[in-house]
């Protein structure tokens, strides 16, 4: 007898560390995804923000910017004797140039990690269940 309730001891003791383990994995899960969705959030909030300002600012240059060119186009028309369509040409030509160079510039700097605290919660979660026998 003594054996069969060392059994049963022994098999609900497996059952509860089962048990245990999934709560604590499912704990773990719950707690990532909250990160991650509270990062997403803030992160979302930051950017429609920084849309809506960057939007705004080239809605208001642009026009701004066209009137600038306009005029100096023929000023200098005026003052050089020399056709406006010309200059215009010019113009065009110059920002294109330099369209393509902040273009450039982008691609080159697009690669900037946008959830850094989640990524590093994930490593530090990865290491810890490695180290574990």
């Amino acid at each position: 007898m003594g054996s069969a309730r060392g059994g049963q001891a022994a098999s609900r003791g497996i059952v509860a560390e089962l048990l245990s383990l999934v709560g604590s994995f499912g704990r773990h899960v719950q707690s990532l995804g909250a990160l991650a969705g509270e990062e997403a959030r803030e992160a979302a909030e930051l950017y429609l923000r920084l849309a809506v300002m960057l939007l705004a600012a080239i809605f208001f240059a642009a026009f701004g910017y066209v009137i600038i060119l306009l005029f100096l186009a023929f000023l200098i028309a005026t003052i050089f004797q020399v056709a406006w369509i010309w200059i215009l040409l010019g113009f065009s030509i110059l920002h294109l140039l330099v369209a393509f160079l902040c273009a450039t510039h982008v691609k080159n700097h697009w690669k900037t990690p946008v959830f850094p605290a989640t990524s590093a919660e994930i490593r530090r979660d990865l290491d810890s269940l490695k180290s574990q026998p």
